[in-house]
């Protein structure tokens, strides 16, 4: 990863680095949704890069963008000749001139971002909100340690750079297939589990246990699945593969895009089934419970009592 987009990302890594700001979403206030935060700290971040000035605008997005100066010139990034320092990553210093010259290949940055002239700000700010999603990527591939996870980080990272480069939209190649994987989903399968095996009780315990099943699927859409590597040494069995396979597209069509809206979402009790629940139901309801034991007092006393008293086996 050594062109100038991720060059000029160098900074911003160590920064975050020095602060423990690239955190994966540590402190939220919901146990119910533990992804949120970090989801709200993308879009503020997007917010506020699409409020910058359209010269602003322009020089970062230049630095994600191919030298149009001469077909010769392979330079696919400006690189600023004067990048801020990883202690001034939050102050905003004043737009580059177009006229800069470039570090990588010593064309200006006109010739960067040429192609954008005439672009609206709606394509503008789209892009943008790429350039910062290629930004946390870059972060999550240098901080995870998992290395299935940090390969799918690293592929989402480069689609997200090509995109840029090619204005294009996002689309997830390769063998992954596309959503949905399985039928019935696992949102209509615990839907009719409850009705099979609760349909018999008084309405009240009925409809106790259907807003339970709800709550679960809201989780299930938020919670982090345990990695490949983890799988195996908890289960000892021979379908590993299939669940890296579906821990692939879960990454890439649902925890991702959660914080990383430039690519499609989807909930992944919409689009995974039966196999998928089975693999993870038993870790996760025991990952469920722990969590909403320690942070009880953040629960809904009505929600507490739903959740620590009637949830099934």
């Amino acid at each position: 990863m050594s062109d100038p987009a991720t060059q000029a990302l160098q900074p911003r890594l160590l920064q975050a680095q020095s602060s423990g700001s690239a955190g994966s979403g540590t402190g939220n206030s919901d146990p119910v949704r533990p992804g949120l935060s970090q989801q709200q700290r993308a879009s503020q971040k997007k917010a506020q890069v699409r409020a910058f000035p359209r010269a602003k605008k322009l020089e970062k997005l230049g630095v994600f963008s191919a030298c149009k100066a001469s077909d010769t010139c392979k330079c696919n990034g400006w690189k600023n000749p004067n990048p801020p320092s990883a202690t001034r990553m939050d102050l905003q210093p004043q737009a580059a001139s177009l006229s800069e010259p470039c570090r990588s290949c010593g064309h200006a940055l006109a010739d960067h971002v040429s192609h954008l002239e005439n672009v609206s700000e709606d394509e503008i700010n789209r892009l943008l909100g790429m350039v910062v999603d290629v930004e946390n990527l870059f972060m999550s591939v240098h901080k995870e340690e998992d290395t299935d996870t940090k390969q799918v980080y690293f592929y989402l990272f480069k689609l997200l750079r090509k995109c840029i480069l090619q204005m294009s939209q996002p689309v997830v190649e390769g063998s992954l297939g596309s959503p949905p994987f399985e039928k019935p989903n696992i949102e209509q399968g615990v839907l009719n589990f409850v009705q099979y095996k609760f349909s018999h009780l008084a309405p009240k315990e009925r409809q106790t246990m259907f807003e339970l099943s709800k709550m679960f699927l809201i989780c299930l859409n938020y919670w982090k699945l345990e990695t490949p590597t983890q799988y195996r040494q908890r289960t000892q069995k021979d379908d590993a593969t299939a669940y890296k396979l579906d821990y692939t597209r879960w990454l890439c069509y649902c925890h991702v895009p959660q914080s990383n809206d430039s690519l499609p979402r989807y909930e992944t009790t919409q689009v995974f089934g039966r196999n998928l629940l089975k693999s993870i139901f038993t870790v996760t309801r025991r990952q469920l419970l722990e969590k909403f034991r320690v942070e009880k007092d953040k629960l809904l006393p009505e929600k507490r009592t739903l959740i620590l008293t009637h949830f099934p086996k």
